[in-house]
């Protein structure tokens, strides 16, 4: 990712959470500055930073997912991106939750617990539109937030050697102070530097009913998926306590 510089150097230990992530004015005001078509755009794309983990790794058969059922539900999610109420979406909401998951309680591993976490903002979308307030935004967008710092807190945490962490310590040492400012570990600052990316060039597209279509949507979906395919790489090495 261009976008993203990777020059030698940082140690992530070493850093001071100076802004709070959770709760932070200027990424408030990005998303309060939306209409409602530009809020459902930020919404999927945060979606999007976690859709390789649904569909690039196995769940556990008890759930009853049908992979053409989830696959259904993404497609149909970024289909329309006008945050106008989406009856298709909807149908494919309701085939997923047929599933036996829905009507058990399940204990997961961490990688899925993850996918978990990503289905239920499937969910909420659904929930969202029609409406697509800035606070139903901003929670999806959290989710992508809270996520990335799970997944860093779990990689902190693990006894195990996991590939790229050298790489991934020194890929922090180019971010802007704004960045630096969250104190975040990798995955957590990706993920904020792509969404204030994302927020910036649906803010200044002129035609935000094509955004996605055009160059600047399309370099952001690239973003998106690659960063997205990294937490993949990343869940599939990691050793079930």
């Amino acid at each position: 990712m261009d976008e993203l510089p990777c020059d030698d150097g940082l140690s992530v230990s070493g850093r001071v959470s100076h802004v709070d992530w959770h709760d932070d004015a200027i990424l408030s005001a990005q998303i309060g500055a939306m209409d409602r078509q530009q809020r459902h755009q930020a919404a999927y794309l945060a979606l999007r930073r976690l859709q390789a983990p649904l569909l690039g790794m196995e769940m556990p058969a008890y759930w009853g997912i049908d992979p053409a059922a989830l696959g259904s539900l993404i497609r149909r999610g970024g289909e329309r991106l006008d945050g106008e109420a989406d009856e298709g979406f909807l149908q494919a909401i309701g085939r997923l939750t047929s599933a036996p998951l829905f009507n058990s309680e399940v204990e997961s591993e961490f990688a899925e617990s993850f996918q978990l976490e990503a289905i239920g903002g499937w969910l909420m979308l659904g929930e969202a539109l029609g409406e697509m307030s800035a606070t139903q935004t901003e929670t999806l967008i959290y989710l992508a937030r809270e996520l990335a710092d799970y997944l860093d807190g779990f990689m902190e945490n693990s006894s195990a050697e996991i590939a790229g962490e050298e790489k991934r310590n020194a890929c922090l040492t180019g971010v802007d102070d704004q960045l630096r400012s969250y104190g975040l570990r990798y995955f957590g600052t990706m993920n904020l530097a792509i969404e204030l990316e994302c927020h910036k060039t649906i803010l200044a597209a002129s035609d935000s009913d094509d955004l996605l279509a055009s160059e600047a949507g399309r370099r952001l979906l690239v973003m998106c998926d690659e960063y997205s395919g990294e937490m993949l790489s990343v869940l599939r090495s990691l050793p079930e306590d």
